[in-house]
C-alpha cells in the first residue's frame, strides 16, 4: 500500500447516497506491528522509570504536587475509612484515579519507589502514539528511530516524564486522539473518529486543558467533512459521535460537584489575579516558545503557508492544534484559572504538537518527505543543549533547575532552593513520617490539614492515623480542631505555612512556643504537639475556612 492510497480514500469513499466516508467496510491502513509498538512502549517505559527512580531516591528531586495525589489515591485504599471521595476537586480526576493502583500496597506508596510509574508508562504511550503516526505518513524506520530519541531525549520532556507529572497522563491520550482524527482523514474510516471521542473524554477528565484541543479538532472535523463534499446529515451525525463522549464525561463530573459541593463548576480552578498585564503576557508567551519549543516557531508558519498554498484542511488544523497550545497558558493566567502562569512545563504541548505538524508537513509535501523528517531530527537534536540550558534559568519553573543541577553533578538536591526559593527535598517528611510510625498507633491519632501535610501522611504509609479534613468534611474538622483534647492526642502542623488551617488555629504551637501543647517532635517544616488530656483551648476567633476545599 503507498501513500497515495491512503490520501485517496475521501475521494474513494463516496457511496450513491453521497456519504464521504466508509460504510460496511474498512479502508486500507497500515499493517499493525505489535512488536514493534510493545518494544517502543517497553524501552521509554524502562529508560524513564531508571531516570525517575535515581531522581526521586537518590537526587531527592520530587514534585509535592505528585505526593498530593498520591495521598488522596493513598486514603482510597487505606484510609479508616477507605474513601473515594479522597480524589477531591482540586485536580482533573482521572488523572488522580489512574495513579491509584500504584498505591494499594501501602509500603510501596511509602517507600515513593512508584512516583516514576505514575508518568513513565503514559510518556511511553506517547512514543507509541507517535510511532504508529510515522508510520501512516510513511516515515522509514531509521527516521522513526531518529524523531524518538530526539523527542525523547528532550530535557523537559524527560524531566516530566520521569518525575511523576500527571501532565504526561492528559497529554499523552491527547495526542493518541489527535492520531485517531489524522488516520481518520488519512482511510476515510468513520471508527478512527468515534475512538478519538472516547480518548478525547478520558484527556478531558485527566487534564482540563485537554478540552482546548477537543474544540479545535470537533471544528476541524467539520471543516474537513464539508470540503470534501459531505452532506449535511453526515457532518452532523459524525460530529455527534466526536462529541458526544466528552460532553457526557463533563456533564457527569458537572453533577458530581453539584451534587458534592452544590457548585456544579466547582471544579473549575479560580485563583486570585497576579497583576501580570496582557502586555506582559504576550512577552512572556513568546519567551516559553523560544526557550521551551523552538520548533514551532518554524512548524507553524509552515503549516499556515501549506495549508494555504495546498487547500490542505488538515495543515490549517495542525497550525490551530499548535496555535491553540501556544495561546491556552497565557489565556489561563489572565483568565485566572492558573496559579502559576506560564511556567516551563507549560511548554511541553507546544512542542509535541509542533512535532506532530512537522510530521503532517512531511505527509503534505510528499516529495519532500525525507528531507523534512530529517530536518525534523536536526531541530530536534540541537534544541537539547538549547533546552537544558533555559530550564537553568527560565524565571518560573517547578524542578527543572533542580533537575539540570541533579544531572551535571551527580549530586542529591537536598536543601537547595528552585528558581522559586522553595526548599528541595523531602528529608523532613521523612522524618516526621519516621517518628510517627515508630510512636503513634491506632486510628485517628492524630489532627491534621492533609491539605498541606500530604506528604507526611504518604511516608508514613497509613492515613488511618490521622483525623483530616476528608474524613468528616471541614465542618466536623473545626469543630474537633476546637476541642481537640475529647478526640485526638497530636496536633501535626506546618511550621511556616500559612495556608494550613490548623497552623492558623494554633500559631504559637506550630512554632513550638506553646507551653500548654508540648512538642512531640518538630522539623523544619512541621510541629507535633502532644494534646492533654485536659487540654481546652482558649477563646481566640475561629481561622479563615475558605482555604482549598474539605479534599486537599
Amino acid at each position: 500500500m503507498t501513500l497515495l492510497d491512503l490520501e485517496t480514500n475521501f475521494r474513494r469513499s463516496p457511496s450513491s447516497d453521497g456519504v464521504v466516508q466508509t460504510q460496511g467496510r474498512r479502508n486500507p491502513d497500515v499493517p499493525r506491528r505489535r512488536w514493534e509498538s510493545l518494544a517502543v512502549f517497553a524501552v521509554f517505559t524502562g529508560l524513564y522509570v531508571w531516570i525517575g527512580e535515581w531522581l526521586v531516591q537518590g537526587a531527592h528531586v520530587v514534585s509535592f504536587v505528585t505526593l498530593d495525589q498520591l495521598n488522596r489515591t493513598l486514603m482510597i485504599w487505606h484510609n479508616s475509612p477507605p474513601k473515594l471521595s479522597a480524589v477531591g476537586f482540586n485536580y482533573p480526576p482521572l488523572s488522580t484515579l489512574l495513579m491509584s493502583p500504584l498505591t494499594i500496597v501501602a509500603p510501596w506508596a511509602r517507600s515513593l519507589v512508584i512516583v516514576p510509574l505514575v508518568s513513565a508508562p503514559f510518556a511511553a504511550y506517547l512514543m507509541v502514539s507517535v510511532n504508529t503516526l510515522m508510520r501512516r505518513v510513511a516515515v522509514p524506520g531509521l527516521l522513526r528511530a531518529g524523531v524518538l530519541v530526539g523527542l525523547g531525549c528532550n530535557p523537559l520532556f524527560a524531566f516530566y516524564a520521569s518525575d511523576g507529572a500527571s501532565d504526561l497522563v492528559a497529554l499523552s491520550l491527547t495526542v493518541a486522539a489527535v492520531s485517531c482524527l489524522l488516520t481518520w482523514y488519512l482511510t476515510a474510516d468513520i471508527r478512527f473518529v468515534l475512538l478519538s471521542g472516547l480518548t478525547f473524554a478520558v484527556a478531558g477528565l485527566a487534564g482540563y486543558q485537554s478540552l482546548v484541543w477537543f474544540a479545535v479538532s470537533f471544528v476541524g472535523v467539520s471543516v474537513v467533512l464539508s470540503r470534501n463534499g459531505a452532506r449535511e446529515e453526515e457532518i452532523e451525525g459524525t460530529s455527534v459521535g466526536l462529541a458526544a463522549p466528552a460532553v457526557y464525561a463533563l456533564a457527569l463530573w458537572v453533577g458530581f460537584s453539584l451534587l458534592l459541593t452544590h457548585r456544579p463548576f466547582g471544579w473549575i480552578p479560580r485563583f486570585p489575579s497576579d497583576g501580570i498585564s496582557f502586555g506582559a503576557t504576550v512577552t512572556d508567551t513568546g519567551r516559553l516558545v523560544l526557550d521551551g519549543a523552538p520548533l514551532a516557531i518554524v512548524v507553524l508558519p509552515a503549516l499556515v503557508v501549506v495549508g494555504l498554498a495546498r487547500r490542505d484542511s488538515l495543515a490549517l488544523w495542525c497550525a490551530a492544534l499548535v496555535a491553540g497550545a501556544i495561546i491556552a497558558p497565557g489565556a489561563s493566567s489572565l483568565l485566572h484559572l492558573t496559579a502559576s502562569p506560564l511556567a516551563m512545563r507549560d511548554a511541553l504541548p507546544i512542542l509535541l504538537f509542533a512535532i506532530v505538524g512537522a510530521l503532517w508537513l512531511a505527509r503534505s509535501l510528499a516529495g519532500s518527505r525525507l528531507t523534512v523528517v530529517g530536518l525534523l531530527i536536526v531541530a530536534l537534536v540541537a534544541s537539547v543543549p538549547w533546552t537544558y540550558s533555559q530550564m537553568r534559568t527560565f524565571p518560573r519553573q517547578n524542578l527543572e533547575s533542580a533537575f539540570t543541577s541533579a544531572l551535571s553533578s551527580g549530586a542529591s538536591q537536598e536543601g537547595s532552593r528552585t528558581k522559586n526559593g522553595e526548599v528541595v527535598g523531602i528529608d523532613t517528611e521523612k522524618a516526621m513520617a519516621g517518628w510517627i510510625r515508630a510512636h503513634v498507633h491506632g486510628v485517628d491519632q492524630i489532627l491534621t490539614d492533609n491539605a498541606q501535610t500530604y506528604a507526611v501522611m504518604l511516608l508514613t504509609g497509613d492515613p488511618g492515623l490521622f483525623l483530616d479534613r476528608v474524613d468528616k468534611s471541614d465542618g466536623p474538622w473545626m469543630r474537633v480542631a476546637d476541642a481537640p483534647a475529647h478526640t485526638v492526642r497530636y496536633l501535626l502542623l506546618s511550621r511556616h505555612n500559612t495556608q494550613d488551617l490548623l497552623t492558623q488555629t494554633y500559631p504559637a504551637a506550630a512554632n513550638g512556643t506553646d507551653p500548654s501543647l508540648p512538642v512531640a517532635f518538630a522539623d523544619a517544616r512541621y510541629t507535633l504537639v502532644r494534646v492533654p488530656a485536659d487540654y481546652v483551648r482558649p477563646v481566640t476567633g475561629t481561622p479563615d475556612q475558605t482555604t482549598s476545599g474539605g479534599t486537599r
